[in-house]
């Protein structure tokens, strides 16, 4: 066999090697980002109850509302519950909406940095029902009660402990926001504090980075 006949055939050989190659990265990347999608299919579902359950309660405390427009107690109480209701039902939407739009074809960095911003989103998200629940939990209990049974249960509670509660429960998440934003939600946070982002994020979004982790550094490896 000539040079010339061992050039072509070792030029044939290595684009079958590198075809080779890019089928395996297909291959790799299409298998990774499957557990992608299946590690996020609950989480999803989750969303999608919880925005459906957001629908529910507001649909429930806004008649209520209604009803009892002339009333300070209920102008102030139930009105400050269906705000709080929708915000949080429109974040779990946001939530829902950016899962639903995540671009599998598109750059892993691109998911990570999707999948980070969910995690971000998903602990103000927690942050604010657990320091809102705090506030309202009262009228929480109270308001859809009254929308079940057509009692006047917010009517009979003595506005001193009513308003009471209130008052803590605004201190608490004054006290829970400064704290949040100055210890978890800066960019420059401590590893140990952003941690806490991680582990309120859920099962499936951590399994989700830990796969496109995986496919990142095998793309950053692969040349």
């Amino acid at each position: 066999m000539q040079l010339d006949d061992l050039k072509e055939a070792w030029a044939a050989h290595g684009a079958l090697l590198e075809r080779s190659l890019a089928i395996d990265e297909r291959l790799l990347r299409e298998v990774l980002l499957r557990k992608v999608r299946f590690a996020l299919a609950p989480y999803v579902l989750w969303r999608a109850l919880e925005v459906a359950l957001g629908i529910a309660v507001t649909l429930a405390v806004v008649p209520v509302l209604a009803a009892h427009i002339t009333e300070p107690r209920y102008v102030v109480v139930a009105g400050a519950l269906a705000v709080f209701t929708v915000g949080i039902t429109a974040m779990c939407a946001c939530l829902l909406v950016i899962c639903l739009q995540l671009d599998y074809d598109g750059p892993v960095t691109t998911i990570q940095r999707d999948v980070e911003r969910i995690k971000l989103v998903e602990y103000r998200s927690f942050k604010w029902a657990l320091l809102g629940g705090v506030v309202l939990w009262l009228p929480a209990l109270l308001v859809p009660f009254e929308a079940l049974t057509g009692v006047d249960a917010l009517a009979r509670v003595q506005l001193p402990y009513l308003v009471g509660n209130l008052l803590v429960g605004l201190v608490v998440l004054v006290l829970g926001q400064a704290l949040s934003r100055k210890y978890v939600e800066r960019s420059d946070s401590e590893l140990r504090t952003r941690r806490w982002v991680d582990a309120l994020s859920g099962r499936g979004l951590r399994r989700a980075a830990g796969h496109l982790a995986e496919l990142s550094k095998f793309e950053r490896e692969e040349p």
